[in-house]
């Protein structure tokens, strides 16, 4: 059947609102909007600080892990979240750490509050979640440790892919392996210990993705690296390679990718696609890994509910989200913000509000996938 693309007009349902894409010249970015709904505890109460950063999709509950500048509670540890109340499932879940990996030449860091800023799983093992490190600056490898692992091509301290092994049910959760990354030096990746990996997303084919903030010239880029049963084998460097994947074109602004998941397409032998967060902008891309197709931008505005029993409108919309954590699942995509301390509490309007903007409570937000996003700017 053909469809005029001229006339083509396509609305998608987001958590009691509506967003409408239309379709245009290319690279002109589409509208979205999505209403949250608050993460809470076990007792129904807003979570206090849990600076959101990874979030993958795991045996029908969303898996959320936060930074170190969390407070100090909510670090190392996992939120088992239902994706449809938004509301924990357990109390959180530590993460310990093996002797292997205290005694190794990461052991201080681990000794320590690593800043993770991603979470994904094993498709090979669902008992084992992969994570990644990024500003470490506060360690320093020993100088024999230096010696082995000091030439990442990006920072000092080297980004560190992360093994957590766990039962089936998640009620516990060990560090048990470590690997550090190297760039290539051609990617001009930077000695920048905040700017590093903040997305890690497994395709069909036994690829690891990893997304880069930004680099030197402040653009995200997309590595990649072959994992197989066998990767946690080795204690040597993870050689990433340049996807060489074609991003957004950039302006003046930073458009750092803070996280990453892979959506598969609906067409048959068609690899898939990677789906962006680029929180600076409110904007999630939807990146072809074929590029038959250029990147499909949507500019996202979010909303956040203020409650039954407030004389406020049921939602307020956000000045400021920060979205960092992006699973999908099926048809939807389950986004979580990070409340960025400095300016979170500039989203006040509310006052019902008022106390979860002042905690820096997340909110979870879906999206649902949109036919669009697979006929955009057809080659």
């Amino acid at each position: 059947m053909f469809i005029q693309r001229s006339i083509f007009v396509t609305t998608v349902a987001l958590m009691g609102l509506a967003c409408t894409a239309l379709p245009s010249a290319a690279n002109e970015v589409k509208l979205g909007n999505a209403a949250g709904i608050w993460l809470t505890d076990l007792q129904g109460e807003t979570l206090t600080d849990p600076q959101s950063s990874g979030f993958t999709w795991r045996h029908n509950e969303i898996i959320h892990l936060g930074d170190n500048s969390a407070i100090e509670a909510m670090r190392n540890k996992l939120l088992k979240v239902n994706p449809q109340t938004a509301q924990l499932n357990a109390p959180p879940i530590a993460i310990t750490v093996s002797d292997q990996v205290l005694n190794g030449c990461f052991g201080e860091l681990f000794r320590q509050y690593p800043d993770f800023e991603a979470l994904t799983w094993d498709r090979h093992d669902d008992t084992v979640l992969i994570t990644v490190t990024e500003d470490s600056r506060f360690v320093s490898l020993s100088p024999e440790c230096k010696a082995r692992y000091g030439e990442t091509n990006s920072t000092d301290y080297p980004t560190l892919l992360v093994k957590i092994e766990a039962d089936k049910a998640l009620t516990q959760a060990q560090i048990t392996a470590v690997r550090p990354v190297q760039f290539p030096k051609a990617a001009l990746v930077g000695n920048a210990p905040n700017d590093g990996i903040e997305g890690l997303a497994f395709d069909n084919s036994g690829n690891l993705y990893l997304a880069l903030e930004q680099n030197a010239a402040n653009a995200p880029m997309i590595f990649k690296t072959p994992y197989n049963t066998e990767f946690w084998l080795h204690d040597d460097y993870v050689k990433v390679q340049d996807s060489a994947f074609v991003l957004p074109v950039p302006d003046d602004k930073d458009h750092p990718i803070n996280d990453l998941d892979y959506l598969p397409s609906p067409k048959a032998n068609h690899p898939g696609y990677l789906v962006a967060v680029a929180r600076n902008d409110d904007q999630l891309w939807i990146i072809d890994i074929s590029q038959q197709q250029p990147p499909f931008v949507m500019q996202m505005s979010y909303y956040a509910p203020t409650g039954s029993n407030s004389n406020c409108p049921a939602y307020e919309k956000m000045v400021q989200t920060a979205v960092e954590g992006v699973a999908v699942y099926k048809d939807s995509l389950y986004l979580v913000n990070d409340a960025w301390k400095k300016h979170y509490p500039d989203n006040i309007q509310c006052p019902a509000n008022a106390n979860n903007f002042n905690k820096f409570a997340p909110l979870l937000f879906r999206v649902s996938v949109d036919p669009i996003w697979f006929i955009h700017n057809l080659k």
